[in-house]
């Protein structure tokens, strides 16, 4: 089925997990936006089941520095990755030609290093706070952040050097991103409390700021930017744990 073969190739490229099945097939590659969002929810569960491993096998602070690098490692620093990129092109403050040459640079720039080390720091600092509280929010916040991924990529206007340029766009993945988020936001608010919905907001609306920032920046978006956004998303979901636990 496309559908599932589409999964896995997704799950394949955007996460760092071992998977005997690695199909390819050019014609489901449309499809792999609205898998994002299950992609997200095999992201979530297995950083909450490691982080209830950590707490309970490892002392707070180094339980807690594994849970922030939790979402980091299991995606194979991908997003990370691109957090880094765009973050040297927006802090550059250059005109836009020069941004968006600096996005595609390959090389490491002293305000990408900045800006990554403010990311570590305050997703150590979040998780440090969270060590002790529900970490049932965990399985649900990278199913937000990929939920946005998943809307901005199908409807905003690709950069022209990005690989989103050339690819067919579904037309159910916006749908399929939206109808993810309210079921989250349902089933997090109904199971896990307000807490559970706060912290999905919170991812939101921080992917929806940064996308905005990077998007009006840069003239268009790439998977530089949404992994730029996704990493800023689940920043915010993790401090909006934080200050609800």
């Amino acid at each position: 089925m496309k559908t599932v073969r589409a999964f896995f190739m997704c799950l394949g490229m955007f996460t760092a997990l071992p998977c005997p099945y690695r199909p390819w097939d050019e014609s489901a590659r449309g499809r792999m936006t609205a898998c994002l969002p299950a992609v997200g929810l095999v992201v979530g569960a297995l950083w909450y089941a490691l982080a209830l491993t950590a707490r309970a096998l490892l002392p707070g602070a180094l339980a807690a520095a594994l849970i922030a690098a939790l979402p980091l490692l299991l995606t194979g620093l991908i997003h990370f990755d691109g957090f880094m990129d765009t973050a040297d092109a927006l802090l550059s403050w250059r005109p836009l030609e020069k941004r968006q040459a600096i996005l595609k640079d390959v090389h490491c720039g002293s305000f990408s290093v900045a800006a990554a080390i403010l990311l570590a720091m305050f997703q150590f600092a979040a998780a440090l706070e969270v060590i002790g509280g529900d970490l049932r929010p965990l399985i649900l916040i990278p199913v937000a952040a990929r939920c946005g991924s998943a809307l901005c990529v199908s409807l905003l206007r690709p950069i022209g050097h990005s690989e989103y340029a050339a690819m067919r766009r579904e037309p159910a993945a916006p749908i399929a991103a939206v109808a993810s988020f309210a079921l989250a936001m349902a089933l997090g608010g109904t199971l896990m409390g307000g807490a559970c919905a706060a912290c999905l907001a919170a991812t939101a609306l921080g992917y929806a700021l940064a996308m905005l920032w990077a998007y009006r920046a840069l003239r268009g978006v790439s998977g530089d930017l949404a992994g730029f956004s996704l990493c800023i998303g689940e920043l915010c979901g993790i401090i909006a744990l934080a200050i609800a636990s």
